[in-house]
């Protein structure tokens, strides 16, 4: 009976291995996500494998051939425990099949109105209220100084979201 298996990738081969492994007629799963990154001094959606470096993959653990999985291009090999291959439930495969199927976009995690704290700079450990992203990387936000509410832009990667 098939089984669902991990796989370790060689770095940023995930989707090298995948293409290889499919191409010997196994079926794989390589969850992903959607993330907004800054590239090249813009900001831009990227996708991005969820759990980067590894791939699962359904086999028959009694008819699979390890040598050829193991050997496949951007294959490092199996997760194990103990000597065995670790076996991945399958209502973990389905939710990331799920997932898959209405694709996730992950923003910044910071939007209007969320408290934020100052980590580097002259304003560091000082409470704040984000606005808005103001350019690439930079970003807008409310500091309460001598008891009134100030403005002021800031580097969005000096920014901690407060709880």
């Amino acid at each position: 009976m098939a089984k669902w298996y991990l796989l370790q990738c060689k770095p940023r081969q995930e989707a090298r291995a995948q293409m290889h492994i499919e191409n010997q007629g196994y079926q794989t799963c390589l969850p992903k996500v959607t993330l907004q990154k800054t590239l090249r001094g813009k900001r831009q959606l990227v996708e991005e494998a969820l759990f980067p470096g590894y791939l699962f993959i359904e086999i028959d653990i009694q008819s699979a051939n390890f040598n050829a999985i193991r050997s496949t291009r951007g294959v490092v090999g199996f997760v194990r425990f103990g000597g065995v291959p670790s076996v991945v439930p399958n209502a973990v495969i389905e939710q990331f099949q799920r997932l898959a199927a209405t694709p996730q976009v992950l923003q910044s995690e910071l939007s209007a109105g969320n408290a934020v704290e100052v980590t580097e700079g002259p304003f560091a450990g000082l409470a704040a209220v984000y606005q808005m992203p103001k350019g690439s990387d930079r970003c807008l936000i409310l500091i309460d100084m001598m008891g009134k509410q100030q403005q002021l832009e800031i580097d969005e990667a000096k920014l901690r979201k407060s709880d």
